[in-house]
């Protein structure tokens, strides 16, 4: 079993450790947190991204990547997430644990050094980022959006959530456009760094063996003396009118149809774990009642699943389909949702959901990224809850809860990707 704990550094930023002795890598994260702008969400996702290529100190990709390879073969990278209406930017190190270096070399302390000259000392010179690394990963960012537009399935998602969010700040997504991207200048990613430095919310995560007191004094050192305002407002509950219908073409073999639906937005962690048990008795599991009655006994797709935003109060449920069942497989899956709301619910169907729903908390105690993983999303909870806290959390959960959530569920847009 890993040990949690978790401590305040100043305000808005928090040092959590993961101990755990399974494995042989430590991993060391700094997760900045700010709210979704169009203005600034493409900046954002390309500072992350060439804040890993230099540093003052290792003032290029060779240099820095010399450096890692000093550490036993060590490896930086960004990620970026979305929750909710917020922006969550990964910075993470990992490296060998303290116990496997040679002659008591202490890896994670230079891990900890190297993550915080990557964050607070970047390769900047006169307010401007190396023209090289921004170039090179403005490309990056570039194909990774075109990636997500021919991954049809990917695609169609996102234009459900881009119609049903119109006019919220949710459809603005992780990365920002396209558009948005090609678009940053030098100047907006070096006040994407100012800004985020004084105004994010910043988790700082080790997880590993290694004692974590000296990457702790190293963040604390940094923070010191250094003024913090974040501000995190949750979203406000959306009331949908008539549902929106839009239909796209596209050079597709199998069509796409992506239900979006409005439901409560958790305002506990038992809130949170309940919504997540409501999509996995309803899509999130080979058990579902989408995939049983949807897929199975009426073969009219290839594949129907359900999954909740807690934090922004959306489901959304796609499918992949026929063309000519398109209108269908919309019709079953409101069936689904109605005789769920009606309480048919049956004690094989939720004890399936439930035991799915801990394997998945339980399995990310597996790998460290995946325990990274679960910990950055659940930072904006009000506590945070370990995968076991989180699997105990499940077992609560009664029919009850489940069908009171499910009769918060409004449809709002529905989405589908057709061949031409």
């Amino acid at each position: 079993m890993s040990e949690f704990t978790r401590r305040n550094i100043c305000e808005g930023v928090n040092f959590a450790s993961i101990t755990d002795d399974r494995f042989k890598l430590g991993r060391l994260s700094a997760t900045l947190i700010t709210p979704l702008s169009k203005e600034s969400a493409a900046a954002n996702a390309l500072l992350s991204c060439v804040l890993t290529r230099s540093c003052k100190k290792y003032p290029d990709f060779t240099a820095l990547n010399r450096k890692l390879d000093s550490l036993y073969g060590a490896a930086l990278y960004p990620s970026i997430r979305q929750l909710g209406d917020c922006q969550a930017l990964t910075l993470t190190v990992t490296g060998l644990d303290d116990r496997y270096a040679l002659d008591d070399e202490a890896v994670s302390s230079q891990l900890a050094e190297l993550l915080c000259s990557i964050i607070f000392d970047p390769n900047v010179t006169n307010g401007k980022f190396s023209d090289e690394d921004v170039e090179q990963e403005r490309r990056e960012l570039i194909e990774s959006i075109d990636a997500d537009y021919n991954e049809k399935r990917t695609y169609a998602i996102k234009r459900c959530i881009e119609v049903m969010c119109k006019d919220e700040i949710y459809s603005v997504g992780r990365i920002g456009s396209r558009e948005d991207v090609q678009g940053v200048t030098h100047a907006d990613i070096y006040s994407a760094w100012k800004n985020l430095l004084s105004n994010a919310r910043i988790e700082l995560t080790m997880l590993g063996n290694t004692p974590p007191e000296k990457a702790f004094d190293s963040f604390c050192g940094y923070f010191d003396g250094k003024p913090r305002k974040f501000r995190y407002t949750p979203p406000t509950p959306v009331t949908p009118g008539e549902v929106r219908r839009i239909a796209e073409t596209d050079d597709v073999v199998q069509s796409k149809l992506v239900m979006g639906l409005r439901c409560m937005i958790p305002q506990t962690n038992e809130d949170i774990i309940a919504s997540a048990l409501m999509s996995a008795v309803l899509g999130g599991t080979p058990t579902s009642k989408l995939f049983m009655n949807v897929r199975e006994k009426q073969s009219l797709c290839y594949y129907c699943v359900s999954r909740v935003d807690s934090y922004k109060g959306l489901m959304l449920i796609d499918s992949g389909v026929e063309t000519d069942n398109i209108e269908k497989t919309e019709k079953a899956v409101m069936e689904q949702i109605e005789l769920l709301k009606s309480g048919c619910l049956t004690d094989d169907e939720f004890d399936a959901a439930k035991l799915a729903l801990k394997n998945v908390y339980m399995s990310s105690l597996d790998s460290l990224a995946a325990l990274q993983s679960f910990y950055i999303g659940s930072v904006l909870q009000k506590e945070m809850m370990t995968p076991e806290q989180a699997a105990k959390a499940v077992d609560l959960v009664s029919k009850d809860r489940i069908i009171e959530l499910a009769n918060t569920l409004q449809p709002d847009t529905v989405f589908s990707l057709v061949g031409n």
